[in-house]
């Protein structure tokens, strides 16, 4: 399967690295030029550096073959509108970031976006299921 994730932060990237160990191919777009040159050390996959909101970027990353395609930033208008661009691909699953719950009525409106997921919320519902069971 091929995947394309743009946001090389802690989400992105630890993403990244589980499907390329589990034998998928693998694209990490990452604006930032540092975080994207760590990401590039640490991942066996290709890093973008460069803009996933900007088409030229996309192309680059090859994202017509795309499988799924995951915006993986910090950034709930990024994601948003990567997500937009990346429709007219007609990528099977797009699944997004949202860091406020706020947006996700905005995120449901894209057509093509198959989840729309908060791992603060999740990690925070984890936390509180290891709490409730005790020590």
């Amino acid at each position: 399967m091929y995947v394309v994730i743009i946001g090389a932060g802690g989400l992105g990237l630890n993403l990244a690295k589980l499907l390329t160990a589990d034998g998928h191919d693998v694209t990490l777009i990452e604006k930032d030029k540092t975080t994207c040159e760590n990401a590039a050390l640490e991942v066996d996959s290709l890093v973008i550096c460069g803009d996933g909101t900007d088409p030229h970027t996309l192309e680059e990353a090859n994202i017509k073959t795309a499988d799924v395609f995951i915006a993986a930033t910090r950034n709930d208008e990024a994601n948003l509108l990567s997500c937009i661009l990346v429709r007219e691909y007609k990528i099977p699953k797009i699944i997004v970031r949202a860091s406020n719950p706020e947006h996700e009525e905005a995120f449901r409106k894209v057509k093509g976006i198959k989840e729309v997921i908060y791992p603060e919320h999740a990690a925070a519902l984890d936390l509180e299921k290891l709490i409730k069971k005790g020590v």
